[in-house]
This record gives structure tokens, sequence and C-alpha cells, in this order.
């Protein structure tokens, strides 16, 4: 039966373990040391310091009093995110009626359905069978229209 190999410690020799849990859980933030920068010729900190006064600004005083009242312009702003419109309902957003919709599907003969007709007419289903695909939503485009307001957000085209 075979063993397994020897533990070996992650510490790497020479260097003193890690603290433990309780100790470490003793201090809130671990200390550690800050490096301290060579002093760089030339540069007097008291000069590049700024006053206490400079760092909040001047004082604040009320605006003077217009006598035209000012105009504002809003801009509207809208985001949408791109929605995939598959073979199954999705959940989007409505731009006609702005209302946060599960889509309604409908399947309509499209380039898949009438290439599978073709294909199987052509192996000699004559008698009816090639208009199958006619009958199977799988091989049909997929629209998706809006439950509230009739709106078409989307369509789906197998091919």
């Amino acid at each position: 039966m075979a063993s397994a190999p020897p533990f070996e410690s992650s510490v790497p020799v020479g260097y003193p373990p890690p603290p433990s849990y309780e100790e470490t859980m003793r201090q809130p933030y671990p200390q550690y040391p800050q490096p301290s920068l060579p002093p760089v010729p030339g540069y007097d900190k008291a000069a590049h310091s700024p006053h206490p006064q400079q760092l909040c600004g001047p004082p604040m005083h009320p605006p003077p009093a217009c006598s035209q009242p000012a105009s504002v312009t809003v801009q509207a702003v809208c985001v949408q995110s791109t929605v995939v419109f598959g073979s199954q309902p999705v959940q989007t957003h409505c731009p006609v009626c702005a209302r946060f919709v599960v889509t309604r599907l409908e399947h309509n003969s499209g380039t898949l359905a009438w290439l599978s007709c073709a294909g199987l007419f052509i192996f000699g289903c004559i008698y009816g069978c090639c208009l199958i695909p006619f009958c199977m939503d799988g091989l049909k485009d997929v629209t998706h229209y809006c439950p509230s307001c009739n709106n078409v957000l989307g369509v789906y085209k197998r091919l």
C-alpha cells in the first residue's frame, strides 16, 4: 500500500512562522511597517502643503438674486439592453406601452419550412407528406408580440 509523501511546511526556511488565528484576531488590523522614502533634494514640504483653509475652498455665500429665471434643459436618455429573441418567450421592455412584459409568440412559415417542404418533395414525398414542415412549429419563424399593446417586439428567423 502506498503512503502519502511527507508533509512539507509552507513557511520558507529562515522566516518566522505566521501568527496563529488567536494572535491575529487580538489586533483589529495587522500593523505592517511603512517604508520610508529618502528625502528629495530641493523639496520643501512646508511650502507645498496646503493651508487648512485652502483644503475647504472659499467660504460659501448665497448667489446673487437674478432678475430672470434660469432655464433648465432636461434630456432623457433611453438605454435598451440587448434582448435575444429566440423560439421561447422572453421578458423585455415594450417601447410603445413602456411596460416590462413576457412576449407572446406567433409562428409563421419561413424559409426553413419551405426548403424542408421542397426537400421532402424531391425525395418522393409527393402525396402530402411534404406538407409536414408547415405543421411543425420547430421549423417556423417566430414573431414576438407585446401582450398589452400587440406591438411587434422582435422576430426570430430560423434560416
